[in-house]
């Protein structure tokens, strides 16, 4: 029964900041916030094991500003 009430205390800290580190970046900008979301954890964790070359694409297509526009413009 503790087992349970820990690990349901930790997935509410877990949500609440989530909730407060990603909301800024939600009315920012919604369009990119699942690359965001996604894109940014993915590529922690592969800097962390050493994978910088894909964490940098990983970067660079969660914060790409100019892929938005490029598709408007054409």
């Amino acid at each position: 029964m503790i087992e349970f009430l820990i690990i349901t205390i930790l997935v509410i800290l877990f949500s609440g900041f989530l909730y407060w580190a990603y909301l800024p970046d939600y009315k920012r900008n919604p369009k990119e916030f699942w690359r965001t979301i996604i894109g940014m954890p993915i590529g922690m964790l592969l800097g962390g094991m050493g994978f910088t070359e894909l964490n940098d694409k990983i970067k660079k297509w969660a914060t790409d500003k100019n892929r938005e526009k490029n598709k408007t413009e054409k």
